[in-house]
């Protein structure tokens, strides 16, 4: 049969090839639709969706998204710039009011004192981190740090006359909301009922209404631990002033007069200082992203104060021109807005919305006044190359307008994948014979278990959706990462994808095509496991009710010992409190155990007797029996049947051997019988010849009555040899041979046979000595059959070579000729009986010349073993090497 196995390869390759176009084309619309662009918030990746976009750059959503970026830097940057500069440039000696800067910006926290710093100092005081020392006194040396605490000006009494604490009073102001009326100017009843109330309470306890105070203020920043004594440590920050105030100050601490101070300007003076800090890095990074020449978004911001007007922007042409010249330039943009929030002025044909631009404003109000004007555009042209605005337009007119192309690629490879699939499936398991005609087949692995092949497809299905989400991690690092992948030709990704696409479809097409054979040839079903289970379950059902005896003496009681132990079982667990009773049920089940162990014991040992006994009758021990008595149940049945078995056998060898001599018999009775008229013939025939009869035809039927009783007593001879051979009762006179003699002789012997036919001897080995132990009058009758088969077979004019050998104490001899006739007959064949290599010869020979030959080598311990190889004819015999007295033995 022939299989279309290069053929289907080629194809399923170029299937193969076609599953990892479509996954490289797929990962091509992937990588290819991922977008980085830098602003003020780090880098920023966009997805442009080929298929549910717009047309046109500037309609599409991405665009849309990073101009609407683009102006949120822009108004984050020039709310940046007025903190930062002067005048347009960065003033690093700019003054910064840290509590007024934590009030512009909404974070203040009422603080009373402040402290002013340089915008340098404060920069590189963020850039070096800020430090704080963990300060620890004792409760009394906190609260009295600035000064006495316990002061009536301190205190006061509730609606109840109940005194309590409610702020530290200084010289400026008073830290928390009091009565409107100062101290001084209370009520002399009030300050004696206080100073009374005060001479009420010990020291510790006023102190401890003060603490409490500052507690509630800031109970994340100050803890306490009582200590062994009992008195109690204040543990709390205090900052490291790495620069000094403008005022020539390092200590913080020294503009304070009491703790809630401290803490709310060391307050302002972080967030001062964290926040310039990060305006500065946001500053430095987003000022060169969009200064004039790097980008092609422009921008100015025009904003004026006390009649001082400034302008941020990166056109600087437009830096002295008036609102209305702004205007007209700024209109010209194919994507612009225009905003004068003082006057509700929103023009633009962008995505962004007036309120959009309102919460910008209102985002950073500190730094935009009302009379700010804003300008933004985006040149169309995309002049500049680099940044954000024209790597998107590149990546989009590089995707969006092929996408058609690479769907159209990714479709064409699928329908190729689709219509090899199709007719791999239609053409599979179908081949050719020799006669042309379609044939079913079946690969090696189509015998595996069907249900193994399912369960390999689910496992192939779930690593395919394993490797669906590698591939999406992979796309999402791209979206990650894609400004340093992009770069490259990110080999590894798109390698993966391919890899997927191709061992997706290896798989798929080897179980598939695997069970589409398997349907097509109708071994779904009797190569599964589950047929094979129930095959076996319906054979031993049948063989049950085939054994019905042994079924009803073996599964009962075999039931029932299992059922009497899980009942044991089953008691011993419930008689856990009554533990006498279950050693009771103990003890009988490990009797019952023991007795059938002894019953299974006695059963096997019967077996074994039965079958010693067989293999005895099988050794030729047919008068053997077995002893049926100490047997029981079926293996007494059974010896019974072996018993009658051997006596089977002996009536029948008795028979054999009894026909056997009866056939030699009538052999031998018949070629005597035959032997006397045929003797008389050769006699007659041998008158006839002597009175030299020359007239014809007489002559003629004188030579073929010759030939034919010739003939005839050579078949009586060879009948009469092989019945005795048959039956066993020729006689062997064996002894030492020189077999190199032996085949002198029969080469002189039939010398004249073979010069007539022409055929050359050609005795190799004949100088040596080749002694074996063997009957010599029989081994000159092999070498007989053999040499006449010479002269009778052998090609006129050949030669035929006489090989002889003495190796490893064994003695080889080899004759080989050229058949004259076509050998069409096996090497087994020709040693038997009435066979002849020529069966359209019928003049000569009996067929049982090679027959007798290999028998009565093999009598004497010989080897005969016949060789074909077209029409070369070799015969090999082989004997013990003569080993002296002590083989004769």
């Amino acid at each position: 049969m022939k299989k279309p196995t290069f053929k289907r390869l080629g194809l399923e390759l170029i299937q193969h090839l076609m599953a990892m176009g479509i996954m490289i084309a797929i990962a091509g619309i992937l990588f290819h639709s991922f977008l980085t662009v830098e602003s003020l918030h780090g880098v920023k990746t966009y997805q442009i969706d080929p298929f549910y976009t717009e047309p046109v750059f500037e309609d599409s959503e991405v665009y849309q998204d990073i101009f609407r970026t683009a102006v949120s830097d822009v108004m984050r940057l020039a709310a940046i710039k007025s903190q930062l500069e002067t005048d347009g440039e960065f003033d690093p000696g700019k003054e910064v009011d840290v509590t007024a800067f934590a009030e512009k910006r909404g974070l203040g926290n009422d603080c009373a004192i402040t402290a002013v710093y340089e915008l340098e100092d404060l920069i590189k005081w963020g850039r070096n981190g800020v430090e704080y020392n963990n300060r620890v006194m004792s409760m009394s040396d906190f609260l009295n740090y600035f000064g006495q605490v316990v002061s009536a000006e301190n205190f006061a009494l509730d609606e109840n006359g109940q005194l309590y604490f409610r702020g530290f009073y200084t010289g400026r102001a008073e830290v928390v909301d009091w009565d409107a009326e100062m101290p001084e100017m209370r009520a002399e009843e009030e300050v004696a009922a206080i100073e009374e109330a005060l001479g009420e309470y010990t020291t510790e306890q006023l102190e401890d209404m003060a603490f409490s105070y500052i507690m509630a203020e800031y109970p994340d920043e100050i803890s306490v631990s009582r200590e062994d004594d009992g008195s109690l440590n204040v543990y709390f920050p205090l900052l490291v002033c790495r620069y000094e105030t403008v005022d020539g100050e390092r200590q913080l601490i020294s503009y304070a007069d009491n703790w809630v101070d401290y803490m709310k300007l060391q307050a302002n003076l972080t967030e001062a200082i964290e926040t310039l800090t990060a305006e500065y890095q946001q500053y430095q990074a987003c000022n060169a992203l969009y200064q004039e020449g790097n980008t092609n978004l422009m921008y100015m911001v025009r904003m004026t104060v006390d009649e001082v007007t400034r302008t941020y922007t990166n056109v600087s042409q437009l830096m002295e021109e008036p609102d209305s010249e702004v205007t007209e330039y700024f209109s010209e943009y194919r994507r612009y807005l225009i905003y004068y929030p003082d006057s509700l002025e929103f023009t633009g044909n962008t995505v962004l919305s007036e309120d959009e631009i309102h919460q910008y404003i209102q985002e950073y109000a500190y730094a935009y006044p009302e009379t700010t004007h804003i300008w933004i555009g985006v040149d169309n042209t995309y002049a500049v190359s680099g940044d954000a605005f024209y790597n998107a337009h590149s990546a989009f007119d590089r995707i969006v307008p092929n996408i058609g192309v690479i769907t159209a690629a990714i479709i064409v490879q699928a329908l190729v994948w689709l219509s090899l699939w199709v007719y791999l499936t239609a053409t599979a398991g179908v081949g050719m014979d020799e006669t042309g005609n379609r044939v079913k087949y079946l690969n090696g692995i189509d015998h595996v278990w069907t249900e193994l092949w399912v369960i390999l497809g689910i496992l192939v299905w779930y690593a395919a959706l394993w490797g669906r989400d590698q591939l999406l991690e992979i796309a999402d690092s791209v979206f990650a990462d894609y400004a340093r992948l992009s770069g490259g030709f990110m080999l590894y990704e798109y390698g993966c994808f391919g890899a997927y696409g191709i061992c997706v479809s290896v798989f798929f097409s080897l179980i598939w095509y695997s069970l589409a054979r398997r349907l097509r040839c109708g071994n779904f079903w009797r190569d599964s496991l589950l047929c094979r289970l129930l095959t076996c379950c319906r054979n031993f059902v049948k063989f049950i009710f085939r054994h019905k005896n042994s079924a009803v003496s073996t599964l009962i009681p075999y039931n029932l010992f299992l059922f009497a132990n899980f009942a044991a079982v089953i008691l011993v667990y419930m008689l856990q409190e009554h533990k006498m009773l279950a050693a009771g049920v103990i003890f009988l089940a490990v009797i019952l155990d023991v007795a059938i162990g002894m019953l299974l014991f006695r059963d096997n040992g019967e077996q074994i007797e039965i079958v010693e006994g067989i293999n005895r009758i099988r050794d030729g021990e047919v008068d053997f029996k077995l002893d049926v008595s100490s047997l029981h149940g079926a293996n007494k049945e059974m010896a019974d049947a072996v018993n009658n078995i051997g006596e089977g056998i002996r009536k029948a060898v008795k028979t054999s051997m009894k026909d056997e001599q009866m056939k030699t018999d009538l052999i031998t009775n018949v070629s005597h019988d035959i032997k006397t008229p045929l003797t008389s013939i050769i006699n007659y025939v041998d008158l006839l010849k002597r009175l030299k009869i020359e007239e014809e035809p007489a002559k003629s039927y004188i030579n073929i009555l010759e030939s034919k009783s010739q003939r005839l007593k050579q078949l009586t001879d060879d009948l009469v040899e092989a019945s005795k051979i048959s039956s066993g009762s020729i006689v062997l006179n064996k002894e030492r041979l020189d077999l190199t003699e032996l085949l002198h002789q029969s080469i002189g012997e039939f010398s004249e046979k073979l010069e007539d036919k022409q055929l050359e001897i050609v005795f190799s080995g004949g100088e040596q000595s080749a002694n074996i132990y063997a009957d010599s009058r029989r081994m000159w009758r092999v070498i007989e059959n053999l040499f006449h088969n010479i002269c009778k077979y052998a090609m006129k004019g050949t030669r035929v070579y006489l090989d002889l050998t003495v190796e490893n104490g064994r003695v080889c001899t080899a004759i080989k000729n050229i058949s004259e006739s076509r050998m069409n007959i096996s090497p087994e064949e020709l040693t038997e009986r009435f066979i002849r290599g020529d069966e359209s010869r019928s003049e000569e020979g009996s067929g049982l010349g090679l027959s007798i030959a290999k028998s009565l080598v093999q009598l004497q311990g010989g080897e005969f073993t016949i060789y074909l190889d077209g029409d070369l004819f070799k015969v090999v015999i082989e004997f013990p090497e003569y080993a002296g007295n002590l083989q004769e033995t």
